[in-house]
């Protein structure tokens, strides 16, 4: 696999921050990024630590290194005229520490934000994650992350395996992550996929309504759409539907 890269696109005086998930890439977003710099805002994907080489590079990092990493970026972007966050996965839960804790932050999307798991994700969190120890080992992942039946999935240019120690690291990722939640007071768009067999879309929704968000959250489910919403089928619509979000006052 060839090595990954972050983007900055376009060049307005608001900038989004957008997060991918565990084991992905920048170019899980960068459909979201190319829709917002098109709309007049400059967006920058951030290559998280320990991503986009190989996935033994995982075996160093913790939740701390990707929290730390998410935080620089933000601080890199001091000076813009409105902030706003996008993260998937696990990235949307890079996301909800950010919003919660660094004042500022204009709005976010959380696309299939990874709060509770399901299929073998919950399996590999709550089971093996919860091992005392965790050796080093590389699990294969299980079921795609793209329910549209195409090659999507390799231009996201995602590891095929993970670390077993992540089982943890991912599990208190998404627990501080719902602790903080009420915290955060930024407006708030959820987007999910019906197909998602990743994260639960029941867990999408307890976040919602668990958000400190002055403005109901909005919430969105693409039933034809896997836990990849930006490179799936409903791309289009799901970019759109951010567009939309943050041109819309917030």
């Amino acid at each position: 696999m060839r090595p990954a890269e972050g983007f900055d696109l376009g060049g307005g005086q608001d900038v989004c921050l957008l997060l991918h998930g565990l084991s992905g890439s920048p170019a899980e977003v960068r459909p979201v990024g190319e829709a917002l710099a098109k709309a007049g805002m400059r967006s920058v994907g951030l290559l998280l630590p320990g991503h986009g080489t190989r996935p033994e590079d995982l075996f160093a990092k913790t939740r701390f290194d990707l929290l730390e990493a998410a935080e620089d970026a933000l601080r890199g972007l001091a000076g813009a005229r409105r902030t706003y966050l996008c993260g998937l996965s696990a990235g949307a839960l890079l996301a909800i520490h950010l919003a919660a804790t660094v004042p500022g932050i204009r709005a976010l999307a959380l696309l299939a934000p990874a709060v509770a798991f399901s299929h073998a994700t919950w399996l590999f969190t709550e089971v093996l994650g919860r091992l005392p120890v965790a050796p080093r080992v590389l699990l294969p992942k299980g079921a795609r992350d793209v329910a549209a039946g195409d090659d999507r999935e390799q231009v996201a240019q995602a590891y095929t395996a993970v670390p077993l120690s992540w089982g943890r690291e991912l599990r208190l990722l998404a627990a501080s992550a719902r602790k903080l939640a009420p915290q955060v007071r930024a407006p708030s768009l959820i987007l999910s996929g019906g197909r998602d067999r990743t994260v639960s879309v029941a867990g999408a929704r307890r976040l919602a309504l668990r958000l400190g968000s002055p403005k109901p959250v909005g919430m969105r489910v693409f039933p034809a759409s896997g836990h990849l919403l930006p490179l799936d089928g409903d791309s289009r619509e799901v970019c759109d539907e951010v567009v939309r979000f943050f041109s819309g006052g917030n």
